[in-house]
């Protein structure tokens, strides 16, 4: 199967560049062959507060150019278009136009859940509508959540659009082979963007004020957002690291992250808002019990047969982190107990090579679709037909 695959691959860090490295490293085995059309700013961060610049023009220029000397010489099976929507809708309304001209079916995949309803919410009407056409014209919408997938059905009754979760690589993510023995701190990691808006001010609060944690902060200083809440994270962090509980491994190599949740106790994630985190798929299939807050595809995640696999917490409540953080310290039975569940909810439901068999059969529905309605197919494949990655670089 011939995929364009449309989107971000770092250096920009976040959950976007992220499952894209994840989606080529399983590709080969799921029978996927990846051209990639790198969307990415270059030098500049991808999250929920990304605002359009000159910079992004350009690059949504020479990435549509890409698209239409793909669709035109390589013709792809399906283009599956990474996207956040926001700033980026006209651009990727374009690409979805651009498939729609070539007979090539276009899968628009939403990389959030609540933010991006109540942004297309606060719109203006005409803008919504926009939003809604360009949805619309896929032949297919992704979603991470169920809210946000009956949101986009009501939006464009009749149109294909499913759930899919973000895969994880389950053997590369595991428990580490021998527990470790009684005593010292409890070891608790955040891993992912160091911003107030992820709730890293509430959780170095909640350490500082228990006793026996320690607080590991594996990524990158997050720019922007309230100068106050940047200046108490900055004074929370301040106090932990000379109180020596504090150990900040900025932005890890992806490489190396496996290492970093198997030397951890704990991972804590109390997010004011998510899509399908992957930092939480990684510590799930760590074996790592878990503190999340309730917000975009967590409670999804979380919710296995066996019951949760982790402890819920509202969004900023210090005092409900404080007492979760407290529980697991003193009940390694606890500990152990969701560690467990949320091992066997990575491998059952959020390995890769099942999502990537989700990818495929969609890819494979769509595909046969759009060869049953008239129009020339271009068939040409590769010479060796091997998977072809980065086309943007090659074809410059």
């Amino acid at each position: 199967m011939r995929v364009a695959l449309w989107g971000p691959l770092p250096p920009p860090t976040g959950g976007i560049t992220r499952w894209m490295r994840n989606y080529l490293d399983a590709a080969a085995a799921a029978g996927i062959e990846a051209d990639v059309i790198d969307t990415s700013p270059r030098g500049a961060s991808i999250d929920s507060t990304s605002r359009l610049r000159p910079v992004r023009v350009v690059r949504a220029g020479e990435a549509l150019a890409t698209l239409h000397r793909l669709l035109a010489q390589r013709r792809p099976d399906v283009v599956h278009l990474c996207t956040t929507l926001f700033w980026a809708t006209a651009r990727d309304g374009l690409a979805v136009e651009l498939c729609r001209r070539a007979g090539v079916p276009a899968v628009l995949h939403l990389r959030l859940s609540p933010q991006i309803i109540a942004w297309h919410r606060a719109l203006p009407w005409p803008a919504r509508q926009a939003v809604r056409a360009v949805m619309g014209r896929a032949a297919a919408v992704i979603t991470l959540s169920e809210e946000l997938e009956r949101y986009v059905e009501a939006l464009v009754p009749g149109g294909r659009v499913l759930r899919i979760p973000n895969p994880v690589d389950t053997e590369s993510f595991h428990p580490a082979a021998a527990s470790r023995s009684p005593g010292g701190p409890l070891r608790v990691l955040f891993a992912g963007l160091i911003t107030p808006q992820k709730g890293v001010l509430e959780l170095a609060r909640a350490v500082l004020a228990v006793e026996g944690l320690t607080l590991a902060l594996a990524g990158p200083r997050g720019a922007g957002g309230a100068a106050g809440a940047s200046r108490r994270l900055d004074e929370a962090l301040g106090e932990l690291a000379r109180q020596g509980r504090l150990r900040l491994l900025g932005e890890v190599p992806e490489a190396a992250m496996p290492a970093v949740y198997r030397d951890a106790d704990v991972f804590c994630l109390p997010s004011h808002g998510e899509g399908m985190p992957n930092a939480l798929l990684e510590a799930m299939a760590s074996g790592l019990p878990c503190v999340v807050t309730p917000v975009g595809a967590v409670p999804e995640v979380i919710q296995g047969e066996g019951g949760r696999a982790a402890l819920l917490v509202a969004p900023q409540d210090e005092e409900a982190l404080r007492s979760a953080l407290r529980s697991l310290r003193d009940d390694p039975s606890l500990r152990a107990q969701l560690g467990e569940a949320a091992r066997q909810r990575a491998v059952r439901r959020y390995a890769s090579g099942a999502i990537m068999a989700e990818y495929a059969a969609l890819y494979a529905e769509l595909a046969a679709a759009s060869a049953s309605r008239p129009g020339p197919r271009d068939e040409r494949r590769a010479p060796d037909g091997s998977a072809r990655r980065g086309c943007e670089d090659q074809e410059r």
